[in-house]
């Protein structure tokens, strides 16, 4: 036979005997064949074996599994079941700390109904098709335990006993933002702590315990609820600082540099809100219409006036012209700015008329130089700065008995240019007198005022009571010409009885 491996020459014809071609590669043909048999017999095998422990692990725990202390490896449910019912059976513990008092047993953990359902539910935690990785991983399914009891009667118990004891405590407190009275700003306000529980906390806690059946649990001051939001929160100094910028526009608002009427920060405050998210808003409109409001009613003129005569004599009066016309739509309309600025200060009320002084607290606004007219005396004075009589003359005022008295009330005098003619006029209409006068100084209107009159005869006394005037004050000659040199227009002049 020829050496393997070598090559023949056909013989003539060209057929070459079949043992001397290729002898070797059947031998491996059937190597490849056995070896594949092999492997897939191993795979098989392999395959089977785990099936059977997916099968198996379906319905039992895995090797070194435990709960609470004790080895479940390989036990089905119902097995873990009467053992945790077992073990649970003449279980009692007290929960202790915070307000909470409670004495309890496994009944009232749900353990004697539910242990069954718990024993199912930590087996349907495993994975049976990981098997070959768990089975060398040791299992502690106390905490899955843990969660089961949380979410049973156990729970329910321990909530209704925390949120009884919560209803006479004191929940925890947020630090804030609020308006001191006291420094007349936003201040932060300090979180408190309370004495009220977390029930989760609480259920956690106890669990954790009566897992490891411990004859008590003491509550930490870990369940106790506590506050969200503490005084080092920058949001809250941020707030406070934006809500001050406003509660910084106070405003003293002024007549002839008196005060009269005071926007407070606390006033301010009291129109300003924050946000859930801290944000500062301030409205500003309801303190503008009450400064419209509270300016509009300084208006003196016409208003009742109390004040003591240099003499002695106590003087009330009301009516007349005099005084002071507040302009509030204006000045309400610089105070919103001043507040939405959060400038504040001093804003001098706008005046559309004004007085010689800001209102006492008897309502007079004019100096000491004025002229008091007295009807009950029918004498006339001017009073200068120094309280001292500059002139004075006995008059004679309006007839009452026809109607035209002397009208009350304070006045000032429009004008003093000299001679005037003045003309009464009956109610037809048709002129009833035209006089000419040397000196004709009005303070009602161009109606009422004081003028010479040389067709009186005397003055003073109860002459008026027959022979008074349309409603002028009568003057002797001398007097008139002595007051026309002295009067200012605007000079005040008051008439009263």
């Amino acid at each position: 036979m020829p050496p393997v491996g070598r090559t023949v020459s056909a013989a003539p014809g060209g057929y070459v005997p079949g043992y001397q071609v290729n002898a070797e590669p059947p031998k491996k043909r059937r190597g490849l064949k056995i070896f594949g048999i092999t492997v897939a017999a191993l795979v098989g095998a392999v395959a089977l074996i785990y099936f059977a422990g997916v099968i198996i692990f379906s319905g039992r725990f895995f090797p070194q599994s435990t709960i609470i202390g004790m080895d479940i490896s390989g036990k089905t449910p119902e097995e873990v079941h009467q053992l945790l019912d077992e073990a649970m059976g003449d279980y009692t513990f007290k929960v202790e700390g915070h307000g909470l008092n409670l004495a309890l047993d496994a009944t009232d953990m749900g353990m004697a109904l539910d242990s069954q359902s718990i024993a199912d539910e930590l087996l349907s935690e495993m994975n049976p098709w990981a098997w070959p990785y768990e089975v060398f991983r040791r299992h502690d399914d106390t905490d899955d335990l843990v969660s089961s009891l949380e979410n049973s009667k156990l729970a329910d118990t321990l909530t209704a006993a925390v949120e009884e004891s919560n209803a006479k405590g004191d929940a925890p407190k947020n630090a804030t933002v609020a308006f001191d009275e006291a420094e007349q700003a936003y201040v932060v306000v300090p979180e408190e702590e309370g004495n009220t529980m977390l029930p989760e906390a609480v259920i956690d806690e106890v669990t954790k315990g009566t897992v490891n059946f411990a004859p008590k649990v003491t509550l930490s001051d870990e369940v106790l609820a506590k506050p969200t939001v503490t005084r080092d929160d920058p949001a809250l100094a941020a707030a406070r600082d934006e809500a001050n910028k406003y509660t910084a526009g106070a405003l003293s608002l002024t007549i002839d540099g008196k005060e009269m009427l005071a926007i407070k920060p606390s006033d301010i405050a009291s129109h300003i809100t924050f946000g859930d998210d801290l944000s500062v808003s301030f409205d500003p409109e309801p303190i503008v219409s009450m400064i419209q409001e509270k300016v509009n009613a300084m208006d003196t003129t016409g208003a009742k006036r109390a004040f003591t005569r240099p003499d002695g004599k106590k003087v009330t009066v009301e009516g007349g012209d005099y005084g002071w016309i507040t302009n509030s739509e204006v000045t309400a309309e610089e105070a919103r700015e001043l507040l939405k600025a959060g400038t504040g200060g001093v804003l001098e009320i706008t005046m559309m008329q004004y007085a010689g002084q800001a209102p006492d607290d008897n309502g007079r606004d004019f100096g000491n130089r004025y002229i008091d007219v007295d009807l009950t005396e029918q004498h006339a004075r001017l009073y200068g700065e120094d309280n001292a009589i500059l002139w004075e003359s006995d008059i004679v005022s309006g007839r009452p008995s026809d109607g035209r008295n002397t009208p009350l009330g304070t006045y000032y005098i429009k004008t003093n240019d000299g001679k005037s003619v003045l003309r009464g006029y009956k109610p037809d209409g048709s002129k009833e007198y035209e006089t000419e006068v040397a000196y004709w100084m009005p303070f009602k209107d161009n109606a009422i005022g004081f003028h010479d009159a040389s067709w009186q005869p005397k003055f003073g006394g109860d002459w008026y009571v027959e022979n008074g005037s349309h409603g002028c004050i009568n003057l002797p000659m001398d007097k008139a010409k002595a007051l026309h040199e002295i009067l200012e227009v605007g000079d005040v002049v008051v008439v009263h009885e």
